[in-house]
């Protein structure tokens, strides 16, 4: 009897148990907006979801537990809801769960390609998450593309965001990077800034870029965004080293020698490679030639980005005239009826009328040189002198020579060879020497 007793207390506690375990479990609806998004269960202990149905579906929370509940459709962010009676809390019977925030699967190429949101970079996954009535930013970058943006609003009033996306970097960019830092850069002629740019090179095009600077010679280079074509560099630094001086002169017509050979009239670019020097010489008849030399070396003088030259009058110019004979060997023929010694005489007298000092004279031999008769003026020194010799001693000839040399500068040393050369004019003092030793030994 006591047996028995005890079953049945035993039994009684068993279902009084069962009773309050049921009792204490609670049952909701759940439905979801949209009303074709899954419901699922977050399985106890682990993250994986066990599905319970679309749109609407039941769910049991026992005594003193919880139910995670997730809500998920393509195109829309997780909801995610927990049901609970481990608290005072009191469980509905149907619960409505909407889905309000928006989600976009985005793909991006080059894969390595970042993802930034709102300045953000996005790193997990690929997933841009548009909060209710909000707007996101979104970037993708990649050095050597350029960026795209795009941005995806979760308005009433405005389209819902895709819900997959895709982002292809096809545009390739170029930091360009200019020296001297205020060197301009032109792309396709257009001017787009200085010293430092992004150049955009869009798909299968080429662009040019040039670096200009006044005083510089301009680089220029083409790039191309072109399947199967060269890989384009992140970032390209031009470097301008050769230099430019642009000559003016006056008067116009003045004739520009770069290094001794004529270039142009009147105006020149003249280029100065990096580490050399060149000379640059301005002509004209009856003005005063300039001379110029230009460095494009370390610690030479500033190179200026414009020379104006203005030549000075030539006095010499008015006071000389151009002649065919100066510089030159005169044969002159002597008149058969006159001796040497004769000819000879008459000769040195002609000379010696027009110079003053005869430096060697050797009847013997025939030989006549005259000392170096000297002018000077404000922008020229004129040399002047005589060199007679026997060029026929059978049929006696001689052979009369008119030197003159100009220096180019006032006050220049007679002696001084290295400063003179060649001058095809005369000076008006020794126009008649040669016509009178002609005229005279005929």
């Amino acid at each position: 009897m006591k047996t028995f007793n005890i079953l049945i207390c035993c039994m009684f506690f068993l279902s009084g148990s069962l009773f309050a375990q049921m009792f204490f479990q609670k049952k909701i609806t759940i439905r979801a907006t949209p009303a074709d998004a899954m419901i699922s269960e977050v399985i106890p202990g682990s993250k994986d979801l066990k599905q319970l149905g679309i749109g609407t579906a039941v769910i049991t929370v026992p005594k003193n537990a919880s139910v995670t509940i997730v809500l998920q459709k393509a195109g829309f962010a997780d909801v995610k809801k927990v049901y609970s009676t481990m608290t005072d809390e009191k469980l509905p019977k149907e619960d409505l769960l909407t889905m309000k925030d928006r989600s976009v699967n985005l793909k991006v190429w080059p894969a390595d390609a970042k993802i930034f949101v709102n300045g953000s970079e996005l790193n997990e996954s690929n997933v841009i998450i548009v909060k209710d009535r909000e707007r996101v930013n979104v970037e993708v970058k990649k050095p050597g593309f350029a960026t795209i943006k795009k941005s995806y609003t979760n308005q009433p009033d405005a389209d819902a965001p895709p819900v997959n996306d895709e982002i292809k970097l096809k545009d390739r960019m170029i930091q360009v990077v200019a020296s001297p830092s205020d060197a301009k850069i032109l792309i396709d002629n257009q001017l787009v800034g200085a010293g430092n740019t992004d150049v955009i090179i869009p798909l299968d095009r080429c662009v040019v870029v040039k670096i200009i600077k006044d005083g510089y010679l301009e680089s220029e280079q083409t790039f191309c965004n072109k399947e199967g074509g060269s890989e384009l560099p992140v970032k390209e630094t031009f470097t301008l080293q050769d230099r430019l001086v642009m000559v003016r002169t006056m008067p116009e017509d003045v004739a520009i020698k770069i290094n001794g050979r004529y270039v142009a009239k009147g105006e020149y670019n003249v280029k100065i490679s990096k580490g050399e020097c060149v000379v640059m010489t301005a002509e004209k008849e009856g003005f005063v030639s300039a001379r110029k030399n230009y460095c494009n070396q370390d610690n030479a003088p500033v190179l200026p980005v414009t020379d104006h030259i203005d030549l000075v009058v030539d006095e010499t110019f008015a006071m000389s005239y151009a002649s065919d004979s100066v510089n030159v060997n005169n044969i002159i023929e002597i008149n058969p009826n006159l001796s040497e010694s004769e000819a000879w005489k008459i000769m040195s007298q002609i000379v010696m009328n027009v110079f003053d000092v005869i430096d060697i004279t050797d009847k013997a031999t025939g030989y006549l040189r005259t000392a170096w008769s000297v002018k000077a003026f404000p922008n020229n020194t004129i040399r002047t002198r005589i060199i007679v010799k026997v060029a026929d001693s059978n049929k006696l000839k001689y052979a009369v020579k008119l030197c003159s040399e100009s220096s180019g500068k006032n006050g220049s040393s007679v002696n001084d060879d290295s400063l003179y050369s060649e001058w095809h004019r005369v000076l008006l003092e020794y126009k008649n020497v040669l016509t009178n030793i002609q005229l005279r030994l005929k």
